[in-house]
């Protein structure tokens, strides 16, 4: 049902099936009476965009290439049409300029920016970024540590909101004892190699556990141990929503790097129907209530320990399962739900 009888211009990537700035393009679609789009990822990467890439991610003073030529599909979008809102998202290629001219076109219709990185780290940094910081209207973050910082940056009004998933992506698939063996096991985890994921991991097997890892950049781990199954490659579309119900514990570590203390798998893993175990912060033990909808670690050998018991406690591990995805659904931590909350404040300003 379209809620809100609007127009807006979504700017984002778009070309793969499990993009989370994919997911929240659709959700517009679906609450927005009129959606147009423009994709930062419509032309392939060229070398130059690699090499500016990589010496951004250290400040240096590299500016990265707009290789879809987004910045002149805005205005040319805005020179055509009258726009309520401008959403970008995760805009490190936007210009200053682009903006300042959107909001002499149009002084009406509010830039809006949605970041799921920590714009702070060197790995998601972008001169470009924090140049146009002043003239956004609202710019959406999923860290509280980044709302003093965009508005060291003179940011008008940032706002923080936990990350969610896609009710249309993430929901529990039926598997079988194919499914089981191809993509599950007792333990798992499903992203990138860091140190301390790594530490982690290496402390279960080592202490006898069986591990099975899906995800990029493991491959120094691969002759670890015959416990330790590492895959060298992510997982994608319904495979990755399937493997959440194929192990009987999913692991979800946060990312240091990024300041992370909650991610997208903290709403994705139990919203796909997974018994979720993961590292206890604040913001987890804000969205699932502990021993009853997730469980929560603060050290490797509470890890080890958790990891043991729901091993031996088939009843315990589904039930606390059900309870929460059930949560995820009546605190509406879906993208629906998250971003029709966002919309309703901007459109009150």
């Amino acid at each position: 049902m379209q809620l809100f009888d609007i127009k807006v211009l979504s700017v984002g990537y778009f070309n793969k099936e499990s993009n989370t700035s994919l997911h929240r393009h659709n959700t517009l679609k679906s609450l927005v009476s009129r959606v147009d789009d423009i994709a930062f990822d419509s032309h392939s990467v060229t070398y130059w965009y690699k090499i500016a890439y990589h010496l951004s991610h250290y400040k240096f003073p590299v500016l990265l290439p707009d290789r879809g030529c987004v910045n002149e599909q805005i205005i040319k979008k805005m020179s055509t049409t009258q726009y309520d809102i401008l959403w970008i998202d995760k805009p490190v290629t936007i210009r200053p300029e682009t903006l300042q001219k959107v909001h002499q076109m149009q002084p009406d219709c509010k830039i809006v920016a949605y970041m799921i990185d920590d714009f702070m780290n060197p790995l998601h940094y972008s001169r470009l970024l924090i140049k146009s910081l002043p003239f956004y209207d609202f710019f959406i973050v999923n860290r509280l540590q980044n709302i003093s910082e965009l508005k060291r940056y003179g940011c008008k009004q940032p706002w923080f909101c936990f990350m969610s998933y896609d009710h249309n992506y993430h929901y529990p698939r039926m598997i079988n004892e194919s499914d089981k063996m191809r993509l599950g096991g007792s333990i798992g985890f499903l992203g990138t190699y860091e140190k301390e994921r790594a530490n982690s991991i290496c402390f279960l097997v080592d202490h006898g556990l069986n591990i099975r890892v899906w995800g990029e950049s493991w491959k120094k781990l691969k002759n670890y141990s015959k416990n330790l199954i590492i895959e060298e490659t992510g997982l994608y579309s319904d495979d990755y929503c399937k493997a959440m119900k194929c192990f009987d514990i999913i692991l979800c570590f946060l990312r240091k790097k990024s300041r992370d203390y909650h991610t997208t798998r903290s709403t994705e893993i139990p919203a796909c129907g997974g018994f979720m175990l993961a590292e206890r912060t604040q913001e987890h033990l804000s969205l699932f209530e502990e021993g009853k909808e997730a469980e929560f670690f603060s050290s490797n050998e509470e890890l080890l320990q958790k990891c043991k018991y729901y091993l031996e406690h088939e009843d315990e591990r589904k039930t606390i399962a059900q309870a929460g995805l059930l949560r995820c659904k009546t605190s509406g931590y879906s993208n629906e739900n998250t971003i029709k909350k966002i919309l309703e404040q901007i459109l009150a300003k």
